[in-house]
C-alpha cells in the first residue's frame, strides 16, 4: 500500500503499472491498422499513451520475434527503398483472432476499472 509521502510513492507499485503486458494485443493493433517495420512500431507504439512504463524499445523487436513464431505475424523483407533492407510484418488472421480475443479481455477489464474509479469518486 502507499503511504503519502515521496519515499512510498517512489517505490509504489501502482506508479508505473504493469502497461507492459499490453505490448502483445498493442504490437497486433498497430499491425492491423499497418504492415509496418520494428522501428515505426517502437514510435506508433508510444502514440498508445504506453511511454509511462520504463518501456525498454528491445521488447518489441523480441515479442515481434514471438509473435511471428508463433504464427500471428508473417515478416516480409522490403529491399526496394535504397538502403538496408528492412523487415516488414503484417498480422496473420490467426492474428486478427488473437487481437479479438485481446479486446474483449480488455473491455472487461475497462468495466472493472470504472467500477473502481466511480466508488473511488464518491468516498472522496
Amino acid at each position: 500500500m502507499c503511504e503519502d509521502n515521496n519515499e512510498n510513492i517512489s517505490r509504489c507499485s501502482c506508479k508505473r503499472g504493469r502497461m507492459s503486458r499490453f505490448l502483445i494485443p498493442a504490437l497486433l493493433l498497430l499491425l492491423a491498422e499497418k504492415s509496418s517495420h520494428g522501428y515505426k512500431l517502437t514510435e506508433r507504439y508510444a502514440e498508445l499513451g504506453f511511454t509511462e512504463a520504463n518501456f525498454d524499445p528491445g521488447a518489441i523487436y523480441r515479442t515481434l520475434k514471438i509473435l511471428e513464431s508463433e504464427k500471428l505475424i508473417t515478416p516480409k523483407w522490403d529491399t526496394e527503398k535504397i538502403g538496408p533492407a528492412k523487415k516488414i510484418y503484417s498480422i496473420t488472421p490467426d492474428g486478427r483472432k488473437m487481437l479479438s480475443k485481446w479486446a474483449e479481455n480488455i473491455l472487461k477489464r475497462k468495466k472493472i476499472f470504472e467500477v473502481f474509479i466511480e466508488r473511488y469518486n464518491t468516498c472522496l
